[in-house]
C-alpha cells in the first residue's frame, strides 16, 4: 500500500491518495467466504475536493488466479464514495462516515439464480481514538460499523470494534523507529444467509467475533514513512457462515510525505 497526503487537506484525517496490491488466500467479505482461492487485491482511493461536501472515492477489486467458476463467486470489484464528517481533529480524531458502495461479480452467469452478481450498500461508521498516557497506551480506537445490502441479501450487518496500541519510539541519527503491539476485538451481527444457509433469511443475531494482534515497526525518514506489521487474526463464525479461521499475515505500507 501506498499514500500521499494532499497539502491543502491536512486537517482530514481520509484525505489521502493511495493504492494498494497483493495477493490473498481467500476472498472475504463480511466474514463471509465468497471463493476460497488464491486471489490477486487491488484497489486505488482518491479524494474529489467537492466544496463543502469532500468525497473520498475507493476502488476495489479481487480477481481469481484459480478455479474461476461461473456458478459461484470469483472475480468481485467495488466501487464507494465516503464522505466523512470531523467532529474532532488529531492526535485523537473523532468522525463519522457515510458510504454508498456498488459490488459487481462479472463472473456470475445471469442464469445462476442463487447468486446476484450485483449489489449495492449503504454504510455508517463511528471513529473515535482516545489516549490514556497514564498507562502507557496511546492510543485506544473505538469503531462501530453498520452496513444494509440493498440488493442481493437485503441484510443488515452490525459490527463494534476496539483496539488498543502500546509501545516506543527509538531515535537514530537519520531516522526514528516506532515499535508498537496493537490488540484488536470485534463482535458483529447480521441476518445474513451466508454459504450454508440457502432458505429464508434467519433472525438478526451473531455473526463473528475477531481478535488480532499486530506487531508493527515504523520506519520515519524526511520523505517517506514505511511501516511492517506482522498479522495474527482468528475468527469465531456463526455456523451458518462456515468453519472458524485464522490465519497469519505480513503487511508493507509506505506513506510518502
Amino acid at each position: 500500500m501506498a499514500a500521499v497526503e494532499l497539502p491543502a487537506q491536512k486537517h482530514v484525517p481520509d484525505d489521502s491518495i493511495g493504492a494498494m496490491v497483493g495477493v490473498d488466500s481467500r476472498l472475504l467479505w463480511r466474514d463471509l467466504t465468497l471463493a476460497d482461492a488464491l486471489g490477486l487485491q487491488s484497489g486505488i482511493s482518491f479524494p474529489v475536493p467537492v466544496p463543502r461536501f469532500p468525497l473520498q472515492i475507493e476502488l476495489d477489486g479481487w480477481t481469481a488466479l484459480a478455479e474461476r467458476s461461473s456458478r459461484g463467486f470469483a472475480d468481485q470489484y467495488s466501487g464507494s464514495a465516503r464522505y466523512q464528517w470531523i467532529l474532532v481533529d488529531r492526535p485523537h480524531p473523532k468522525s463519522l462516515v457515510f458510504g454508498y458502495t456498488e459490488y459487481w461479480n462479472p463472473i456470475i452467469r445471469p442464469a445462476n439464480s442463487q447468486s446476484r452478481a450485483h449489489t449495492r450498500e449503504l454504510s455508517a461508521s463511528g471513529l473515535f481514538d482516545i489516549g490514556i498516557p497514564q498507562q502507557g497506551i496511546r492510543t485506544v480506537h473505538l469503531q462501530l460499523d453498520i452496513a444494509r445490502d440493498l440488493s442481493r441479501e437485503n441484510a443488515t450487518w452490525v459490527r463494534g470494534a476496539a483496539n488498543a496500541s502500546i509501545g516506543t519510539t527509538i531515535q537514530g541519527k537519520r531516522s526514528d523507529y516506532s515499535l508498537a503491539a496493537i490488540l484488536g476485538a470485534a463482535v458483529s451481527a447480521s441476518d445474513l444467509r451466508g454459504p450454508r444457509l440457502s432458505g429464508p433469511r434467519p433472525d438478526f443475531g451473531f455473526h463473528s467475533a475477531d481478535v488480532e494482534l499486530d506487531l508493527q515497526l515504523r520506519t520515519q525518514r524526511s520523505a517517506f514513512d514505511a511501516t511492517t506489521t506482522l498479522q495474527f487474526v482468528t475468527t469465531m463464525r456463526a455456523s451458518r457462515l462456515g468453519a472458524n479461521i485464522g490465519w497469519v499475515g505480513l503487511r508493507q505500507s509506505f506513506l510518502i510525505l
